[in-house]
């Protein structure tokens, strides 16, 4: 009866054993976490467009930030306790982590929104992979293969016929290119983000996520004093906006984005950015009633040879 009962108990080990990965199937999934996060962070795009002027951009980015806070430290505070003497000690590379890709990215994406489209501001950031890539070899001396380097120049031609073939309706030329500046600012930030995440202390991902929320809150706190304004507290439109994007493309982008750069490296991660025009424009056609040029088209199809290009390098 025991070798009976000894044979079940391994039995159900093994079949618990077995479990356990279709449990974890998506977090070890690198490929569907990242497009998840371009999804999201696409979103980002559409809303902070549709906000409007009365939340000003560093407001609009400052209250993001201290609105997730609360949401996320239940989940974080347990993580913060064991981590915290990491935390203190790699202090600067999480500074220049949430100053570069959470407080400064989203900071000149939304300035840059007043002036620019969605649609090209999204087409713009999908060259993020060029600039991880020349971030990489510059910092790290990352060698960029043959594909890479292909990619990189059709994604590049891709941009610059889509910030040369349109401009926003109502606003002029010099409005025009200044927008296009700031948002190519935002893609240089999050790229250099996502490069130095490699370097990023080795603390659990839920507190590596709070600690740069409130970090970024923090370097953002001097700006929203001098310039900002008030929360939206009597908007309900512009508090369902904020609470959306301290939810989605803060937490939960951030959070799957790291755990993708973790299984496969910022390199391969960054080719995901070419997504973003294709699903921020599935999302402002409809929402903000934005419409795609020739330009536009011209554009995205050189983008969609630049991911395929690098897709078919890196597929499992």
């Amino acid at each position: 009866m025991s070798d009976t009962i000894r044979l079940r108990l391994s039995a159900q080990s093994l079949s618990a054993q077995d479990a356990k990965p279709k449990r974890d199937g998506l977090w070890q999934r690198p490929y569907l976490l990242l497009s998840l996060a371009t999804l999201l962070w696409a979103s980002n795009f559409v809303v902070g467009r549709a906000i409007p002027d009365s939340l000003v951009p560093v407001s609009l980015s400052f209250w993001r930030w201290v609105l997730a806070l609360p949401i996320a430290l239940p989940f974080a505070w347990p993580h913060l306790r064991r981590d915290w003497s990491t935390i203190r000690r790699r202090l600067p590379i999480l500074l220049l982590l949430a100053g570069a890709g959470v407080g400064g990215s989203n900071t000149l994406a939304y300035l840059g929104l007043r002036t620019t489209p969605a649609t090209v501001a999204l087409l713009i950031q999908s060259a993020i992979p060029v600039a991880i890539l020349a971030f990489g070899f510059l910092m790290f001396r990352d060698r960029p293969e043959k594909a890479q380097i292909a990619a990189m120049a059709f994604a590049c031609a891709g941009v610059l016929l889509v910030i040369q073939g349109q401009a926003p309706a109502g606003s002029g030329a010099g409005q025009t290119g200044f927008g296009s500046v700031l948002i190519v600012g935002a893609m240089l930030a999050q790229a250099f983000y996502a490069t130095i995440l490699r370097r990023a202390p080795a603390i659990h991902p839920v507190s590596l996520l709070f600690t740069t929320f409130a970090l970024a809150a923090l370097l953002l706190l001097p700006f929203q004093l001098a310039f900002g304004t008030s929360l939206p507290l009597d908007d309900a439109k512009g508090m369902e906006a904020l609470i959306y994007l301290a939810t989605g493309p803060s937490i939960l982008a951030f959070f799957v984005f790291n755990r993708g750069v973790a299984l496969i490296g910022s390199g391969k991660a960054g080719i995901f950015f070419y997504l973003m025009p294709v699903f921020g424009t599935l999302l402002a056609v409809p929402i903000l009633g934005e419409s795609i040029g020739m330009a536009g088209l011209a554009g995205f199809a050189l983008v969609g040879i630049g991911f395929a290009l690098t897709r078919l390098k890196t597929k499992d």
